[in-house]
């Protein structure tokens, strides 16, 4: 098959700390399939480009260092953080739509897949109408387009988008069920896939026998990891463990503030603060960690996260899991049985999780092997990139079909 991923965050080097997922999922499809990919421009990257055998088309939408809106953190944290740069929202779009429109042009392809139902959906399916073939579109939301975009136009917007698609993905059961109460789509226009992880190779248990310490939070400094919540939980935990270290992995337009909350609670020697890593550094952090926690809310506005793919890894390296109770984790996590799930927004629930995990070692042994085990069986990339393709074949088939 040919197939057109369009996408709002893509690595824009071999060794970036973007995101991968969108990559990984790109390159096991590549492995039996065409890929082309259309990415947002940034500084200092070619328009044009081979990653790892999978051609990258750039759209530029704004001067080279006016090119802001996408990356480090998303789009909804970018607006977030810079109101004014919602006036890129137009140049963004136009541009993404004109480049898409062009290769369609230059090439037949049976499948768009988008990334985001805002603006990527848009992007293909209004680029579809300008096209001569028409392929067959799939729209995949991760949970920010769907959970934060309010209001009665947004809703409306959305509604148009996905009745012009051939298919609606969402990477949770919980996200599945909001877009139905939402009615944006009939439960049967909606698939549940979520993205995926390699546990094959990358992500696996550490090979040697080395003791696995202290705490770890891997993900983006942004509203809904919830970071702040587990930082409030660490005076309650240091009082019986006070050798303990907490690492935070990552970075974002929270960091100065969670920064200042170490100090104001008097444990900024035990807590670090890496920043961004490359991601191949990931599974070394994963590996020595005794705990992983991942304290994610839903936000005022909604937002929140689908199935974060960072949990997946976590799991697969075996390392013992806690996350805070929202609906998209309940597809990953079976509360004692590959993790533990705690009360969302509530440091005491936290505290408590981390001493019982940090004072048992034969339930950290427990889980951890479950962990992997349910991840390998469910969300391996080989399996997850199987069930995208079986899709694509099944909705491109009825689509000729029709067509005769």
């Amino acid at each position: 098959m040919k197939i057109l991923v369009l996408t709002s965050t893509y690595s824009r080097r071999e060794n970036d700390t973007e995101p991968k997922f969108v990559d990984n999922l790109c390159h096991y499809l590549s492995l039996n399939n065409e890929v082309h990919v259309v990415a947002p421009h940034a500084p200092g990257i070619p328009t044009r480009e081979s990653m790892n055998g999978i051609p990258v088309f750039r759209f530029r939408y704004c001067f080279e260092n006016w090119q802001t809106l996408a990356y480090d953190g998303g789009i909804l944290p970018s607006l977030k953080q810079n109101p004014l740069r919602a006036l890129l929202i137009p140049l963004f779009l136009f541009s993404e739509c004109l480049l898409t429109v062009k290769l369609m042009r230059e090439h037949h392809y049976d499948v768009i897949h988008a990334h985001w139902i805002i603006p990527q959906g848009l992007v293909a399916v209004l680029a579809r109408a300008f096209a001569p073939a028409r392929p067959a579109v799939v729209v995949t939301s991760h949970g920010g387009d769907l959970f934060a975009l309010r209001g009665a136009l947004l809703a409306r917007l959305k509604r148009w988008i996905i009745a012009r698609a051939e298919q609606l993905t969402v990477v949770s059961s919980a996200m599945k069920s909001r877009a139905a109460a939402l009615r944006l789509a009939e439960v049967d226009h909606i698939c549940v896939i979520p993205m995926g992880m390699d546990s094959r190779e990358l992500f696996c248990p550490p090979a040697s026998a080395a003791p696995r310490t202290g705490l770890l939070f891997i993900g983006r400094l942004v509203e809904k990891k919830g970071v702040e919540y587990l930082l409030a939980a660490m005076p309650q935990v240091l009082q019986q463990h006070p050798q303990l270290r907490l690492t935070i992995v990552g970075d974002g337009p929270l960091r100065n503030s969670l920064v200042q909350q170490c100090a104001t609670l008097g444990i900024a020697g035990q807590v670090r603060f890496t920043g961004s890593i490359a991601n191949r550094q990931v599974p070394d952090y994963l590996r020595a960690a005794a705990i992983t926690v991942f304290p994610s809310v839903v936000t005022s506005s909604g937002d929140q996260e689908g199935t974060p793919v960072a949990i997946m890894e976590a799991l697969a390296c075996a390392c013992p899991t806690i996350v805070s109770d929202y609906p998209g984790v309940r597809d990953i996590i079976n509360e004692g049985e590959n993790g533990l799930i705690v009360e969302q927004k509530s440091p005491a629930s936290l505290s408590r999780a981390i001493t019982t995990l940090l004072e048992d070692a034969q339930l950290r042994e427990r889980l951890g092997n479950a962990a992997r085990e349910s991840v390998q069986r469910d969300y391996d990339w080989l399996v997850i990139s199987a069930r995208f393709l079986a899709l694509f074949q099944s909705i491109t088939k009825v689509s000729s079909q029709a067509k005769r």
